[in-house]
């Protein structure tokens, strides 16, 4: 039985109680139970959309919940993403460093062993010893193959104060040249090469000394000089392997030859 005929049948029971009832009244009475069952329904339908509502309502919030934690387990994996992007980086930036430092002193070893190849220690006869600038001059050399580069320009100094004439005298001063080249001293470098090439106008070693001129130059960040001492090592030189390496190193500056 609904809350409607419920309070219908209870309110009857009462008029009949108590005595007679007019046809208006039982309208009356009628037409009140009416609107009172109306607010009844529409008070439960509230109530049932309250309910609906509240069930939305965690609904959403369990979808929301999951949702954040999803998207913070994704923010955790990007993170984790850049740091190893940016510690390949790091590694691929120290591999690069490492290559480049390789290939210059590759290509210093190359140009040491090319100007070693040109002028060998001075040959003995088989069997006999050496003379006495002969060990001077060995001693010396070996003494700059060893990196013992202070100890070399005292030898071949040595060498040019005593047999300041012989034919090896060029070839100590290049020497000398060469170990402060090697220890960085490129100011003094330059200076012992423009002495060979003013003293011995004709030394065989005219070409090598242009060249490290040019490259001591370059570590001086003097282009320019570097350029013109490169470019009178091909031009005077041309078929000599110093003018080989004077033209690669000019191409890498991007200077072309005419």
């Amino acid at each position: 039985m609904t809350v409607k005929l419920r309070l219908s049948f209870l309110a009857l029971a009462s008029l009949w109680t108590y005595g007679c009832v007019s046809t208006g009244d039982i309208e009356l009475l009628h037409r009140e139970i009416t609107d009172v069952g109306k607010r009844v329904d529409d008070l439960a339908r509230a109530t049932s959309g309250k309910e609906d509502v509240a069930a939305l309502s965690r609904t959403v919030s369990q979808q929301t919940s999951q949702l954040l934690k999803s998207n913070a387990d994704i923010q955790q994996e990007i993170r984790a993403l850049r740091e190893q992007m940016e510690t390949l980086q790091a590694a691929l930036e120290s591999t690069n460093q490492r290559l480049g430092q390789l290939s210059q002193e590759l290509a210093a070893a190359r140009e040491k062993l090319q100007a070693v190849g040109t002028t060998p220690p001075v040959p003995t006869t088989l069997g006999a010893q050496p003379s006495e600038p002969a060990q001077l001059y060995n001693s010396a050399y070996e003494d700059y193959m060893r990196g013992n580069y202070d100890l070399a320009i005292q030898g071949f100094s040595e060498y040019l104060r005593r047999y300041p004439d012989t034919e090896l005298a060029d070839n100590a001063l290049y020497w000398i040249g060469e170990c402060h080249y090697s220890k960085k001293n490129y100011d003094k470098a330059i200076d012992t090469f423009t002495q060979l090439l003013n003293t011995y106008k004709t030394s065989d070693k005219a070409a090598a000394a242009l060249l490290k001129k040019g490259f001591a130059y370059l570590e001086k960040n003097d282009k320019s000089q570097a350029v013109i001492n490169l470019q009178y090592v091909v031009f005077e030189y041309p078929a000599s392997p110093e003018a080989s390496l004077a033209k690669e190193r000019l191409a890498k500056l991007g200077v072309k030859l005419k």
